[in-house]
């Protein structure tokens, strides 16, 4: 009888444990938006005060001050704003008219570590990251930005349904960046590759299959134009 009953208290307590563990399981997509929506809003206040920093820069008008191109121009702005850019600070504002999506990016992290996994966990809890080790817009190719795609308020969801030609902006402190979407690929997470060609001036990857690792879902976009603030 004593067995018996030791044996209940045990299914009992494993029971209650296996609805613990369900109930967190339930619940972590609807916490975890809660903290990336919390997340963005902290991120959107620094990054106006970020913007009315570097607008108001005397150093960024003295970089200014001889007469040169619009790609130079923003070349040169677009380093002065990366001298003063430390890892999880936003870059600005991610626009995808077809999604209705307008997120923050923050910078991720730079040098040996940023093509580490684990290195921007933390970061992409709050929203889309930017590749550290590619340029920032207006720097060169491609502006290369990573963002979850089933947890966190799974921002790149829908990337999957973006066609060529849609619309994608990047609004910089120093500029508003402009592309339309090429192509859209699918590669194994070892491709890193996709993260030094040339030939796209912006590119979006996430997850995929959605709720699986197992590749990387890729959007390949060409610049389009650029106004500089």
């Amino acid at each position: 009888m004593h067995e018996r009953s030791k044996r209940q208290r045990l299914g009992r307590r494993a029971a209650n444990l296996l609805l613990i563990v369900g109930g967190l399981t339930i619940a972590f997509p609807f916490w975890s938006a809660a903290y990336t929506h919390y997340q963005q809003r902290s991120l959107s206040a620094d990054y106006r005060r970020a913007s009315a920093a570097f607008a108001a820069g005397a150093q960024r008008r003295s970089t200014l001050a001889t007469p040169l191109t619009p790609a130079l121009k923003a070349r040169r702005l677009a380093a002065l704003f990366a001298r003063g850019l430390k890892p999880g600070e936003p870059i600005g504002h991610l626009i995808i008219p077809r999604l209705s999506f307008n997120r923050i990016v923050v910078q991720g992290s730079t040098g040996s570590h940023s093509l580490w996994p684990a290195s921007d966990a933390s970061y992409l809890r709050g929203g889309p990251v930017h590749y550290g080790i590619t340029p920032l817009p207006g720097a060169g190719e491609p502006f290369a930005v990573a963002g979850h795609r089933t947890t966190y308020s799974a921002p790149f969801y829908s990337l999957n349904v973006l066609r060529r030609g849609d619309r994608i902006v990047v609004a910089t402190p120093y500029g508003r960046f402009r592309y339309a979407v090429a192509k859209i690929t699918t590669v194994l997470p070892s491709d890193v590759g996709v993260l030094y060609d040339r030939g796209y001036a912006l590119v979006l990857t996430t997850c995929t299959p959605p709720y699986s690792a197992s590749h990387r879902l890729v959007v390949w976009a060409s610049a389009t134009g650029f106004t500089l603030n």
